[in-house]
């Protein structure tokens, strides 16, 4: 357990204190909670960016974190699509919301694909890390879901510099979380070329030493 596997670990940690937190209202300013569960929220976030740096920069890459790391961010992801869109819901399901869960729901395919690929691979001995465009997805993805974040707490606020209703603060979010379903098909479709591309050469490998042999 070194570092950056820690901060893997932490970062699993603060999940359900997110949630926790998103739903919980305590003392006179209701609205507080919000804020507070986009802090913990931004501090998890952090620690995905400070225990890739660390690992690289001082040579702690272990399979253990290039499995555990992409995991924990999908489940605080996941945890952030849940908790927004929970608060998000009308009474009476409108265009937008559905259009909003329709962005997650192609979100949360790719992450599971990935996720179901990473584990066959494991299977056969062979550990596969984030590629620079899964990497700058989640950097995105972590940004805008803070931002989302911040429009909701605004809105309980009553700020009217995104709206002050719940229609107009869905279409904000969908916008953003639009934004990611962009970068996470793109991303996903990079992975899955290069996995592919990756396996093609190891059988091709394998296939020239044994040409060789013969």
């Amino acid at each position: 357990m070194n570092l950056p596997n820690a901060l893997t670990v932490l970062r699993i940690i603060l999940i359900p204190v997110f949630a926790v937190l998103w739903f919980m209202q305590t003392g006179s300013t209701v609205y507080s909670h919000f804020l507070w569960a986009a802090i913990v929220f931004l501090i998890a976030s952090a620690t995905d960016f400070l225990d890739g740096r660390i690992a690289r920069k001082h040579g702690k890459i272990t399979n253990f974190g290039k499995i555990a790391d992409p995991i924990a961010d999908k489940a605080l992801t996941v945890a952030a699509y849940f908790c927004i869109y929970a608060h998000l819901r009308p009474r009476n399901l409108t265009a937008e919301y559905i259009t909003g869960i329709v962005f997650v729901c192609v979100i949360l395919a790719r992450e599971i694909a990935v996720t179901v690929m990473r584990m066959i691979y494991l299977r056969k001995g062979v550990a596969l890390s984030a590629g620079l465009p899964g990497k700058i997805k989640t950097f995105a993805q972590m940004v805008l879901l803070f931002i989302a974040m911040l429009f909701i707490y605004s809105n309980e606020k009553s700020y009217t510099f995104v709206g002050s209703d719940t229609l107009s603060i869905t279409k904000s979010v969908n916008v953003l979380v639009f934004i990611i379903m962009i970068l996470t098909v793109f991303s996903g479709v990079y992975y899955f070329a290069g996995a592919k591309k990756g396996k093609d050469a190891k059988n091709t490998g394998k296939y020239s030493k044994r040409a060789k042999k013969n």
